[in-house]
């Protein structure tokens, strides 16, 4: 009976000062994220949302969601996001959350999950959040390598007041950007097989291309040259295994060479995009 008493009376007290030290919290919390002091500041805003839920969810949630995304851990970002959502007073929150979270699944290369999230969402709402889901999708498709799809959606960002030359800027970009796309894995695998360092030119690396073909030639005709000098057996055993790890390795890196170049391409073919969507 005297244990539960203190139990209850130690309760108490905790309610009251939480109560007290709510918002003291929060401004500290506050200061925190302005002064680029993160950890400090989630900590912060965790034990207001432990003390003081009901008062401040929106702005802890907000926060929380921001401040993950900027320590680079989106999984935990994307989770405050949608508690933010459903705790949203308003519409224009909502829109805020739902865009949050379909930009962190963005830089997970999330494509699909951020598809599913901004097409949940109606297309007649109001500006400017219209314009967002626009972008976002477009960004999302993207990625996704559905360049028609995006093609489509910002298009439509354009505005009515564009020239024909600012119109065939954007429709050169996305034939450009197809073309990128239509580059395949096999086709510069064989083509490594077949020319040494000719895979990687076709991906688009020159550098290492050239680089490629140079030592594979210079190996080959060394190992011509010692065939003369001495014997085969000793060619065989002398340049063959350098030979064979340049070569070898040349084809089993020259796929995912590729895929690197076309991603960076892409990349740099949607900042392009970007900046004739933002001509004034």
């Amino acid at each position: 009976m005297k244990r539960s008493f203190w139990c209850c009376l130690l309760w108490i007290n905790c309610l009251i000062i939480s109560a007290q030290t709510a918002s003291e919290t929060l401004e500290f919390a506050r200061l925190q994220a302005a002064q680029g002091y993160t950890a400090s500041a989630l900590k912060a805003y965790q034990r207001v949302l432990f003390f003081a839920r009901d008062r401040y969810a929106g702005e802890c949630y907000a926060q929380l969601a921001d401040l993950h995304a900027q320590e680079g851990n989106y999984p935990r970002s994307a989770f405050y996001y949608d508690l933010l959502y459903h705790a949203a007073p308003n519409d224009s929150t909502r829109y805020a959350a739902l865009f949050g979270k379909a930009g962190v699944l963005l830089l997970q290369h999330e494509y699909q999950k951020s598809l599913i999230e901004l097409l949940a969402l109606d297309e007649n709402i109001p500006e400017p959040w219209r314009s967002s889901r626009r972008l976002y999708l477009g960004a999302a498709y993207f990625g996704a390598r559905d360049f028609n799809a995006a093609h489509d959606v910002l298009l439509k960002l354009l505005p009515d007041s564009a020239d024909a030359q600012r119109r065939a800027e954007f429709e050169r970009l996305f034939e450009k950007t197809r073309k990128i796309a239509r580059k395949r894995p096999e086709t510069a695998t064989a083509l490594s097989v077949f020319i040494p360092g000719a895979g990687q030119l076709y991906a688009g690396d020159v550098k290492n291309g050239l680089n490629s073909l140079l030592l594979n030639t210079a190996l080959t005709l060394g190992f011509i040259a010692m065939t003369q000098a001495y014997s085969f057996s000793d060619a065989l055993l002398t340049v063959t295994p350098w030979l064979f790890r340049y070569y070898a390795g040349g084809i089993k890196r020259t796929g995912i060479i590729l895929e690197e170049k076309k991603e960076e391409k892409l990349r740099k073919k949607f900042r392009a995009v970007l900046t004739v969507l933002k001509k004034n």
